[in-house]
């Protein structure tokens, strides 16, 4: 008390210590050992006094009283100490005699076969885990709880934190021999369209796609229960009102064989090839014209293969009504590190199992992106003694003292060197970037894809993504390269740039196979930033058709000029997804100059990366 005491007489900026001792304690009690109310009662009364004792200083600031406002630093001081100990005090009983290497999981009844499947397969795979299930009766007890997006809130509502780990999907489904297949595909099926196909026995082909052609549109579902509610909910029909035929899953493949003018509405994993990576031969999902447009629009070109498909699901371009999510909900976002791991195991060897059930399982790019979301916390569990705890108290206290004693002298000797009062306000001027800001090298070609290659003396072409890129994706959590050896094509993935949960895939400029991978950028994605065209290199490829290839890039002087014309583009395209009032708009979007927000795509979800996707990257 003394040293706080006597520091506080020393310098004024005493103050702004006591702020950043709050925040950390807040900090602390939130994420790491809050665990009673009474805690949080006590942690809650010593911040207000502290920031009462605040308000106080800053109103007397003027005051020549300075023992007043030396008085008023001393008792913040001693709040944030009482607020650290109040927690010390009180964190730690609740875990006692825990064992935070057993895992419980309960599911909803629908789902029980399925969480068991998983619990089993995770012990094979993991001998020793304790990982149990509980009876349905104990569901909220539960660390893992499993269920369908309808059965959401079963346990402790909207204040659990949950995942999708795999999803129960419904489509409408044709043959590639259906004899209006080429305009299906090109202009799709609007919702009510659907609705007359499910409950109209008389409805035409021509009547579905404005035509002359009579012939006539039969209609199977090949679902029931609550996914047939789904469906014609989706159709803007009563369940009652559907007249289709019901069939059976296993004639699926026959019936569109031997009448390929047919519709048959089912579950996506009856029609999912084996491994899971297509559709079932000569199978495709009919697309669904979400605007009852009578055309397919940019946002709705996802049905060409399985996987473009699948990842429409998940950024949420397909029709809600359709999709029935599966999940795994915890407490909170703080993971125990057994409970993550089985969750991991879930995200990955467990879609295998989610696909064997009947469900859909997740792409192997969801699934790596909802591993890095997840958050594991190692618990910390205190022991029970009294003289452990005193231990932790004086270490507590130690510390405090100590960070308040180095930075009470250097917030002295800086207002002693003349620096004048500190603001606490003071915000560093917001980054942006415009046409003039873009670096184009000259040397090197350009594509159209914002990527960049050079041929090097050895016969090699050096490739990375260019200077636009990195200023609109913002800090890169991670980049994925192509494994040297692999063979790529023009226009193919050659690394994924991962932004928390979002991602963009680069193309490589050129064909041929991968010789070289810079494994620092790997590890220092900064680099990207920093230098794209030198240490933010990706991958060296030995070229198969450098001389007809390079011909479809820019140089450098070209390219300036497309980026000016890409920058209005930009514009337009924020402007679209966003919508003109949307309030993001205006903040990445700055007014002087016509300026974009350095990194403004980490404004935006995965939809907006998944169209920057389409309308700026794949395009070579």
């Amino acid at each position: 008390m003394y040293i706080i005491y006597t520091l506080s007489y020393q310098t004024d900026s005493m103050c702004f210590i006591s702020i950043a001792i709050i925040a950390c304690l807040i900090y602390q009690h939130f994420v790491g050992t809050i665990q009673t109310s009474k805690c949080f009662i006590l942690l809650v009364l010593n911040i207000l006094q502290a920031l009462a004792c605040l308000l106080v200083y800053i109103i007397t600031d003027n005051i020549k009283y300075n023992y007043m406002k030396k008085s008023i630093i001393f008792i913040i001081s001693l709040a944030c100490l009482s607020a650290g100990l109040s927690g010390s005090q009180y964190a730690g009983p609740e875990q006692d005699g825990k064992n935070t290497d057993a895992v419980t999981v309960a599911s909803s009844p629908e789902l029980k076969a399925l969480a068991q499947s998983w619990i089993d397969a995770y012990r094979v795979e993991n001998p020793g885990r304790n990982v149990s299930m509980l009876p349905v009766d104990e569901y909220n007890k539960a660390d893992i709880r499993i269920f369908e997006g309808a059965s959401a809130g079963t346990a402790s509502g909207e204040s659990e934190w949950k995942m999708v780990v795999a999803r129960d999907v419904i489509v409408p489904v044709m043959s590639t021999d259906n004899p209006f297949y080429q305009v299906i595909m090109s202009k799709g099926i609007a919702p009510e369209k659907f609705g007359a196909l499910l409950s109209s026995p008389t409805v035409t082909w021509g009547k579905i796609l404005g035509t002359e052609a009579n012939v006539p549109a039969m209609t199977n579902v090949a679902v029931d229960g609550a996914a047939l509610g789904y469906l014609a909910g989706f159709a803007g029909i009563d369940a009652s009102q559907v007249i289709a035929r019901e069939l059976p899953v296993s004639e699926i493949a026959s019936l569109l064989r031997n009448q390929p003018a047919t519709v048959v509405f089912c579950k996506l994993s009856d029609i999912t090839a084996p491994g899971g990576t297509g559709f079932a031969e000569n199978l495709m999902v009919v697309p669904i014209d979400i605007n009852s447009n009578g055309q397919s629009d940019y946002f709705e070109q996802f049905y060409a293969d399985f996987n473009s498909f699948n990842r429409g699901v998940y950024i949420g371009k397909y029709p809600k009504e359709l999709c029935n999510s599966i999940f795994c909900a915890t407490a909170s976002q703080m993971v125990p590190e057994a409970a993550a791991d089985f969750i991991r195991w879930i995200l990955a060897d467990g879609q295998e199992i989610a696909a064997t059930s009947g469900l859909t399982a997740l792409s192997g790019s969801e699934g790596m992106i909802r591993r890095e979301m997840l958050t594991p916390v190692t618990e910390i569990v205190q022991a029970g003694n009294e003289n452990k705890a005193g231990v932790s108290i004086l270490v507590w206290v130690m510390a405090v003292i100590s960070a308040i004693s180095l930075l009470g002298f250097l917030l002295y000797r800086i207002t002693r060197a003349g620096k004048g009062k500190i603001s606490l306000l003071e915000e560093e001027p917001l980054k942006a970037f415009n046409p003039k800001t873009f670096v184009t090298p000259a040397g090197i070609l350009f594509d159209k894809s914002h990527t960049w290659a050079f041929m090097e003396k050895n016969g090699t072409v050096t490739v990375g993504i260019d200077d636009f890129l990195q200023h609109v994706t913002g800090i890169v959590t991670k980049i994925t390269l192509k494994a040297t050896g692999e063979k790529v094509r023009k226009g193919e993935r050659i690394a994924s740039l991962i932004q928390k949960g979002k991602q963009l895939d680069v193309l490589s400029p050129v064909s041929g196979t991968v010789v070289s991978r810079n494994e620092t950028l790997a590890n220092n994605t900064d680099l990207l930033h920093s230098g794209p065209y030198s240490e933010g290199w990706m991958c060296g490829i030995e070229p198969d058709n450098w001389f007809n290839e390079s011909r479809l890039m820019a140089a450098a002087d070209k390219f300036a000029v497309q980026l000016r014309e890409e920058f209005g583009r930009i514009r337009d395209f924020l402007a679209t997804v966003a919508g003109a009032n949307d309030m993001r708009l205006a903040h990445v979007v700055l007014q002087d100059g016509g300026e974009l927000k350095e990194g403004f795509l980490e404004e935006f979800g995965p939809e907006v990366w998944e169209e920057f996707q389409i309308r700026f990257i794949n395009r070579s």
